[in-house]
């Protein structure tokens, strides 16, 4: 029997400090921009997936120095909101324990290797120059398809020169740049139409 299709998103915030100080009421200010980190979470478990199971879906954060935040499993029906979210990210961050969310220290290299040594599993950048989306992502083949997204300002280059490095491919949604919570429910939205 086939494994089901899982879908994950690596958000890479380099600008943002591994600490739990920042204010619920300025996300953007006092978190260096965790706000991003918030809109993609509502995205992946809220309201991106319309019949895509969110048992299925995983988001990793990548902050400064390495420290990642892993999110999977997380199956909660009430409505979070940005500040929902942050004040289970500070929760984490201070290491209370929180169900299906798990914080540690990895490099973006390691990150990638630990993906791609799984058996079965894609990885793509998500970037405006990319290929067309329905010609590089064979949708529904890799049973781990992972998408790797920038921050407001996009990546850096030296991020581009190490997912160069590891021969991640570049896809593109189109020639608009798009919020990265966007860009997660339009992939749900295509895999959803694709896989099911």
């Amino acid at each position: 029997m086939r494994e089901p299709t899982r879908l994950r998103f690596i958000q890479l915030l380099p600008k943002v400090p591994p600490r739990a100080d920042f204010l619920l009421r300025d996300l953007p200010g006092s978190g260096h921009r965790i706000d991003v980190l918030c809109r993609d979470l509502a995205a992946c478990f809220e309201w991106g997936p319309a019949s895509w199971e969110r048992s299925s879906i995983e988001l990793v954060a990548v902050l400064q120095g390495g420290t990642t935040i892993t999110f999977n499993h997380y199956d909660k029906r009430d409505a979070m909101g940005e500040v929902g979210w942050a004040q289970l990210i500070q929760d984490a961050l201070m290491m209370r324990s929180v169900e299906g969310i798990k914080v540690t220290l990895q490099t973006l290299e390691n990150l990638l290797e630990e993906i791609m040594s799984t058996r079965n599993s894609e990885v793509f950048m998500l970037h405006e120059a990319g290929g067309p989306f329905q010609e590089v992502v064979e949708t529904c083949r890799a049973t781990q398809n992972s998408f790797m997204l920038g921050d407001h300002r996009g990546f850096d280059s030296q991020t581009e020169e190490i997912l160069t490095s590891y021969g991640v491919k570049r896809v593109s949604l189109g020639e608009r740049s798009y919020l990265s919570s966007h860009c997660i429910s339009a992939i749900i939205s295509r895999f959803e139409r694709m896989c099911r």
